[in-house]
């Protein structure tokens, strides 16, 4: 199945926090229990640099360059948060959350770029379940 098309605007210097709620074609909550899942951040699609890296409960950033090399980078706070609602309650079923903290996205170049969120399932099959733009804007307020 192809990846859905999602675009995510992302402030910069700003947490950001994306919900997602999976289900099957009935409208039923699907189980992710065991689910890993990364998500990737570049400028273009065919760009070797990285800006953010997310997987479960891992943020890696480029720092005050604004990306880096896969292996390296700025570790941030937050990752991909499985069974947390909208609420933000644990517990629910098909929930994840992307979470990333408001000092990693402060980092994070404005601009138009690309990203896709790749799910790995308990017997290791990978799907790409979303992919598009990730806009951030410029903020005027800086770090001191």
């Amino acid at each position: 199945m192809p990846a859905s098309k999602y675009d995510i605007y992302a402030e910069q210097g700003s947490t950001l926090k994306v919900h997602l709620q999976l289900k099957t074609r009935a409208g039923l909550p699907i189980d992710l229990s065991g689910f890993t899942g990364e998500m990737q951040v570049r400028r273009s699609v065919s760009d070797e640099q990285i800006l953010l890296k997310i997987t479960d409960n891992s943020v890696i950033g480029g720092g005050q360059s604004g990306e880096f090399t896969p292996g390296n980078g700025i570790t941030g706070s937050g990752g991909i948060l499985w069974g947390i609602g909208v609420t933000g309650a644990s517990g629910a079923t098909g929930c994840l959350l992307i979470k990333v903290d408001s000092t990693t996205m402060s980092f994070v170049p404005e601009g138009k770029h690309f990203y896709d969120l790749k799910i790995t399932n308990t017997i290791g099959e990978v799907q790409r379940l979303l992919e598009g733009m990730f806009e951030v804007p410029a903020q005027v307020s800086r770090p001191n």
